[in-house]
């Protein structure tokens, strides 16, 4: 977002009348962003996988979740701050903001949260895919209801290849619970747990899921952050193309995840295990949240102009980046369930109306 020119601030700045039909943009641009987001939130995913610890816990997932938000909420206060020195409002009328900030505490604890947990669980090559699927039909199902978007057959079609690719990639999350080598080859090491008695005597070593890292339990979390990212997409389409200027909604969408996930994190997580994150942890984090706000930004503009079905088109690209990435960075194994469940899911993105 820092690498965006003036005209582009000047553009997230302007509110735009809601319209029924998208805007014809012949140059592509929308296109390109919408491309650059989902090239960035993958590398924003990337970090995120690099950060989950199999002996996190709860705690950890959320402090990671609530401080990759910094970034975007200090650059949407500088745009905001920007916008009142030239005189302009930066908020719409109260009875629209409401709305926008539920969705965007949503969107945090049901959507960024959830989605770090089932990273610890079930890995980022079988998380990122069961999203988008969850993503796309609970958009669709919301945009039906809050924009009177129709629901055509293919539209139907394509939710219903999305349902069947979680049940596939469901399967090949769980078969790794029986698994225990692939499990391991799945897990991340840390520095805590490399000087641990269990790293140093192999056959001490935990094998098998617990409670709170199981695999099934990854996908029901990976499919919650599906419903709430598609839910609260829809208010940002809403907002954007609208009353809100782009700058208040990212503040509002960040401020919930900054200033809410980070201190309630506390109540989970040690303030020791906080002090104890490595120079290298604070980069990675760091990376995580530049690139989310950069994606963040870039999405926003291009749903001014795209449709949430094309916008998810476009980011389908996420699900073999990030697959590809799993697989040769984190050594994360994919069985022919998963594959075909990526696969799957890449079908019913295009399958979509994208008119």
């Amino acid at each position: 977002m820092s690498s965006q020119d003036q005209s582009a601030a000047d553009a997230s700045s302007r509110a735009t009348p809601a319209r029924s039909e998208p805007i014809s943009h012949p140059s592509g641009k929308p296109l390109l962003l919408g491309l650059f987001a989902a090239t960035t939130y993958s590398v924003a995913n990337l970090a995120l996988r690099g950060l989950s610890k199999s002996d996190g816990g709860p705690g950890w997932d959320m402090w990671v979740a609530g401080t990759k938000a910094f970034p975007t909420f200090f650059i949407a206060v500088v745009l905001i701050a920007l916008r009142r020195s030239r005189g302009l409002n930066s908020f719409a009328a109260f009875s629209f903001i409401w709305p926008v900030a539920v969705a965007a505490f949503f969107n945090q604890l049901g959507g960024n949260f959830a989605f770090q947990m089932s990273l610890r669980m079930i890995g980022l090559a079988i998380s990122v895919p069961i999203c988008f699927a969850s993503i796309i039909c609970s958009g669709a199902v919301a945009g039906r209801i809050f924009l009177g978007d129709q629901v055509t057959v293919r539209n139907a079609v394509s939710m219903a290849m999305m349902v069947t690719s979680i049940i596939f990639l469901s399967s090949a999350a769980t078969s790794r619970e029986k698994n225990p080598e692939k499990l391991k080859a799945a897990a991340i090491p840390t520095e805590q747990s490399a000087t641990s008695p269990t790293a140093a005597d192999p056959s001490k070593a935990q094998t098998t899921p617990t409670a709170s890292n199981s695999p099934a339990l990854g996908v029901i979390l990976s499919v919650i952050s599906g419903l709430c990212y598609g839910v609260s997409g829809v208010f940002i389409r809403r907002a954007v193309r609208s009353q809100m200027p782009v700058a208040a909604t990212l503040f509002l969408f960040s401020a919930a995840g900054f200033l809410l996930l980070c201190p309630a994190s506390l109540l989970l997580l040690p303030v020791s295990a906080i002090t104890q994150t490595t120079t290298q942890e604070w980069f990675v984090i760091a990376i995580a949240g530049t690139f989310n706000a950069i994606g963040f930004f870039a999405i926003t503009h291009a749903m001014r102009s795209l449709t949430i079905s094309r916008a998810n088109v476009i980011n389908a690209s996420q699900n073999a980046m990030c697959a590809v990435g799993a697989m040769f960075i984190f050594n994360e194994p994919l069985s022919p369930l998963g594959f075909f469940g990526i696969g799957l899911t890449i079908a019913g993105l295009l399958v979509l109306d994208r008119r």
